[in-house]
């Protein structure tokens, strides 16, 4: 199946430039979502035996799940699930609709197997997306883990985007298993900044708290929130960030966004601005990882992700300390089955428990 989509799917699909390409295979994924016989046949394609893991507190199938960016309005979490992701994570949501920054706006590179996206968060609005799993897809009536990673909007001053982070909280714990709070996106105006000392120790606290309230409120038990962080801070910086994340009450972090550096082996001057994801990533996200997994001594779970693009680079994040896996570029490159073929690559190194 990898092989056809190589050497038949994925020259088609490259002469459409990429956010096109995306468009028509979004088209593509709104058909097997709703035909229960299409995802059938595609999780008889993809099924392979696997050991499930534990990580805080949750049940995963499988340790790989597939990265925030691809779902971003929780359309198609049922056809993830059927090519053998073992989590989805759907997002980035804001409080309200927005379209995101002006296109062109995604970008490949071919010859590294990057991508480029400035997006910004272009996205249906919490109420929609919440309105569409709790609809299509409900919590209690899953077969794995569907995490909603959120953020603040665009025009949201950076001293007031806690209050969106709260919103879009509150709107969707009754449908989450897992949040992710991201602070770490390069393309949402001063989104970093919440990295930095004068805002992140309040604002993590802040969340904990209105998570604490909407567990009360809703009568049920705290789910887990994560934090995704930068591949571009100092690691001095990623020690404050990770620690008060973990002294506070977070459940994890995942490891990492995308990177606006470009690295040595790249030619700069032909990548766009644009937060870089990819093979390009793959060893400064394993250096983070190791360092976080050192830091805490093994004991904070890390969902490792950037430029999983073989059964290597996936070991090496394992290795690194990683809990669990995301990917997202790769599925650009080594096609829709490679989620399946990896797990099976994989399924000597599933359980964990965290």
């Amino acid at each position: 199946m990898n092989l056809i989509y190589k050497k038949l799917i994925r020259p088609l699909l490259f002469q459409l430039n990429a956010e096109h390409a995306h468009d028509l295979a979004c088209q593509f994924l709104t058909i097997t979502e709703k035909s229960s016989l299409a995802r059938k046949c595609i999780n008889l394609a993809s099924s392979t035996k696997h050991q499930s893991c534990n990580v805080f507190g949750l049940s995963f199938p499988n340790t790989l799940g597939l990265a925030a960016g691809m779902d971003k309005n929780g359309a198609f979490p049922k056809t993830f699930f059927s090519l053998g992701f073992g989590h989805v994570e759907i997002g980035t949501i804001t409080p309200q609709a927005q379209p995101g920054n002006p296109k062109p706006r995604l970008f490949r590179y071919p010859k590294y197997d990057a991508l480029v996206n400035r997006m910004g968060f272009n996205n249906d609005g919490a109420d929609a997306v919440v309105n569409r799993i709790a609809k299509f897809y409900p919590k209690g009536k899953r077969s794995a883990p569907l995490g909603i990673n959120i953020g603040k909007g665009k025009n949201t001053p950076i001293d007031q985007a806690q209050n969106d982070y709260i919103s879009c909280l509150n709107k969707c714990y009754n449908q989450a298993d897992y949040i992710t709070v991201n602070i770490s996106s390069p393309n949402t105006p001063n989104l970093r900044e919440l990295h930095g000392k004068n805002f992140i120790t309040p604002f993590l606290q802040n969340l904990i708290k209105a998570s604490r309230a909407c567990a009360k409120k809703h009568n049920v038990a705290l789910i887990p929130l994560l934090l995704k962080i930068s591949p571009d801070e100092n690691y001095k910086s990623l020690e404050h960030i990770v620690c008060s994340a973990r002294d506070i009450g977070f459940s994890g972090v995942i490891a990492t966004n995308t990177s606006v550096s470009r690295f040595e082996n790249l030619n700069f001057d032909s990548f766009e601005s644009g937060g870089l994801s990819g093979n390009p990533i793959e060893a400064k996200s394993v250096q983070v990882i190791k360092f976080l997994a050192r830091l805490t001594d093994y004991r904070f779970p890390i969902i490792g992700v950037g430029g999983i693009s073989s059964v290597d680079s996936a070991i090496r994040k394992l290795d690194a300390g990683a809990s669990l896996l995301q990917i997202y570029s790769s599925l650009v490159y080594q096609g829709p089955f490679f989620p399946a073929s990896l797990n099976k690559s994989l399924s000597h190194r599933s359980k964990c428990w965290i």
